[in-house]
């Protein structure tokens, strides 16, 4: 019964015994390493494919599941074997009891996600290809069209400005998707290296609300700030990224708030973070929506733009250490919220 169940699992599967040793392996782990169970069972899994196995770090994970009663997920192995060539797999391990062999035993599930990761970087590539190529156009076509607005070219009569104007309105929006474009791959590739400096948080959120005051005067919007139990708040962070998440959440609240509603930015102290909260009396979002407004390209109802400056702010935070949620109800306004620690979080070379 037990060797039929392994033998029933369309991924690589192998049965470790208490000095992992390979007890069992079943049909789909020979087939995708072109081994044979002569050269498997009863070999230690360091000892397979001419040692190709013997990980450092997987050789402990595995040496403490049966003492520790340990598991582990997702342990990412990248190596290139002699007979199968470059693989990246996702390995999962449990303690399991052989019932008839009165023993206990380790399962290992192996998964091959290489045409999977191939696949992603492909795709990173050809997003940042597209935002690089749309870029220079954009940015040559901006300045002729201001050189035409400013008269440069020959005196304009009112209708033509007035079409000019438009145009170079929606110039600057695909200017901004086209950025957007940019900042999303730079992350998704981690090219992008944070610039870690203190600096007062709140002074910021003070700069962003007079930088979004017309706007919000123009729909009658009241936007307040609050802090508590704070006095310095001082965060080690990448000033222009945290700037980034600051705008877009502040412009969002106010895009979606009704016309003499309120925007409110609170600041508390949370031990080791600082949480900031921007609060509207907008249209809400959808309970069903809410799970996926982070995801990139994702926008819930009609709302508008690339759909990438929540996933983009996420990207920072959660490369900053931090988290980034959100709490709505539909018709009663959104609250996004955000956590920085206050010390910066060693080792961090990109976002992811």
């Amino acid at each position: 019964m037990f060797e039929d169940i392994v033998q029933t699992v369309r991924e690589p599967l192998i049965v470790l015994d208490s000095d992992l040793r390979v007890f069992l392996a079943n049909r789909s782990f020979y087939r995708s390493f072109k081994v044979t169970p002569e050269v498997t069972i009863g070999n230690l899994i360091y000892d397979l494919g001419n040692r190709q196995w013997d990980i450092p770090k997987l050789r402990t994970l595995l040496e403490e599941i049966l003492p520790k009663d340990n598991k582990f997920d997702d342990y990412e192995v990248e190596h290139v074997f002699s007979n199968i060539g470059h693989k990246i797999m996702l390995l999962n391990a449990r303690r399991i009891t052989h019932k008839e062999k009165n023993s206990q035993m380790i399962l290992l599930a192996i998964e091959d996600i290489t045409k999977f990761r191939k696949l992603e970087r492909e795709r990173k590539n050809i997003l940042s290809m597209f935002a690089h190529d749309m870029k220079n156009p954009a940015v040559t076509s901006e300045g002729f069209l201001s050189r035409l607005i400013s008269g440069k070219a020959g005196a304009l009569t009112e209708e033509q400005q007035n079409y000019l104007e438009i145009i170079h309105g929606e110039l600057n929006k695909l200017s901004e998707l086209i950025s957007d474009f940019l900042q999303f791959s730079r992350f998704e590739a981690i090219e992008y290296k944070p610039v870690y400096a203190p600096f007062n948080i709140e002074v910021e959120i003070h700069k962003n609300i007079e930088a979004e005051k017309v706007e919000a005067e123009k729909k009658k919007i009241i936007i307040g700030f609050e802090h508590q139990d704070i006095t310095t708040p001082i965060v080690n962070a990448d000033i222009a990224m945290v700037n980034r998440v600051i705008r877009n959440l502040l412009v969002n609240a106010i895009k979606y708030t009704e016309p003499e509603g309120t925007v409110t930015i609170k600041i508390s102290d949370r031990g080791n973070e600082i949480l900031v909260s921007v609060k509207d009396t907008g249209i809400g979002i959808p309970e069903d929506h809410l799970p996926y407004i982070f995801d990139a390209f994702y926008r819930a109802g009609n709302s508008k733009g690339s759909g990438l400056g929540l996933s983009i702010a996420k990207a920072i935070i959660e490369g900053h250490g931090g988290w980034i949620w959100a709490e709505s109800m539909t018709a009663n306004g959104s609250t996004f919220s955000f956590t920085l620690p206050k010390k910066q979080i060693p080792d961090i070379s990109g976002v992811s």
